[in-house]
């Protein structure tokens, strides 16, 4: 049977209770630090987002209303953007995510494409919009807005055209190709080439292994979320699941982590010192 301990140990961890929880948009950035990965809203049962910790219940539901936690949270983008507190793309599962810059290397590489946008065009991997609005972004002198952006690549206003241009950029995104970005001034998105505004994580990304990456990740990933279920987790990153099972059972080698029974017939892996410590985040609290 699954222990119940370290359940309540990740809750503690991702600030999903009411003792650990998230005061407000001033303690994200230190949160996203702490744990890595963390998605806007609820995405995943894999990765800590910061509605969850806002309001210090995971079961906690959202909502379309502004004058709510969830419309609260929403506005943090901006907040956070700005302050350049982490990397933001939809990685977890196509929805909003920040990623801590230390740890965007191991993510750049394992997650996004070895291949350059000219070669997945021409391996038919990218679509021509895609294709086109990689382009548009590579020959621009900085980020460029939304309604820039779409003029400048050829779509028109039309919901057929807003529809491919959306397509196109979620395409670029699923490859870690291009970066939204908020600017100091106004609340418009922007949009650049992360080859281009982060030269030099990508140049650290190119040099990493395949397993290097993955250990990178799992060493910042693991410890606070305590436990790892390595099918849900490698589907939620899009790696094969026979890659992340063998980082873990390096980890289980050098006696990093401990295999543990799952739900059903399934194996996972706890951190080692997840059953017998307290987390500095409850500790400093």
């Amino acid at each position: 049977m699954f222990d119940a301990l370290l359940v309540q140990q990740r809750l503690q961890r991702w600030g999903q209770t009411p003792e650990t929880h998230l005061d407000g948009v001033n303690e994200a950035p230190a949160f996203i630090e702490r744990v890595g990965i963390a998605t806007l809203y609820p995405a995943s049962p894999e990765f800590p987002n910061l509605y969850s910790a806002y309001v210090g219940d995971p079961d906690a539901k959202t909502d379309s209303g502004w004058k709510t936690p969830s419309g609260e949270v929403y506005t943090w983008r901006w907040t956070l953007g700005r302050q350049s507190t982490a990397f933001y793309t939809t990685l977890i599962r196509k929805r909003p995510t920040w990623i801590r810059w230390s740890l965007l290397p191991a993510v750049l590489r394992l997650c996004g494409t070895q291949q350059s946008a000219e070669e997945l065009y021409q391996s038919g991997h990218l679509s021509t919009d895609a294709h086109r609005i990689y382009q548009t972004l590579e020959a621009s002198s900085g980020a460029l807005a939304t309604p820039e952006l779409r003029e400048q690549a050829g779509f028109p206003r039309g919901s057929g055209a807003r529809s491919a241009y959306l397509k196109g950029v979620e395409e670029l995104e699923t490859h870690l190709l291009l970066a939204k970005v908020f600017l100091a001034d106004g609340d418009t998105m922007h949009h650049t080439l992360i080859s281009t505004r982060y030269p030099d994580l990508v140049a650290i990304a190119e040099t990493l292994s395949f397993e290097a990456a993955l250990d990178q990740f799992l060493q910042a990933y693991l410890p606070q979320a305590v436990y790892a279920n390595p099918t849900r987790l490698a589907k939620d990153l899009k790696i094969p699941v026979a890659a992340l099972t063998a980082a873990f059972e390096r980890l289980l080698d050098t006696h990093q982590v401990n295999k543990i029974p799952l739900s059903g017939n399934t194996s996972g892996y706890d951190w080692s010192d997840s059953a017998s410590t307290t987390t500095q985040h409850i500790a400093s609290r």
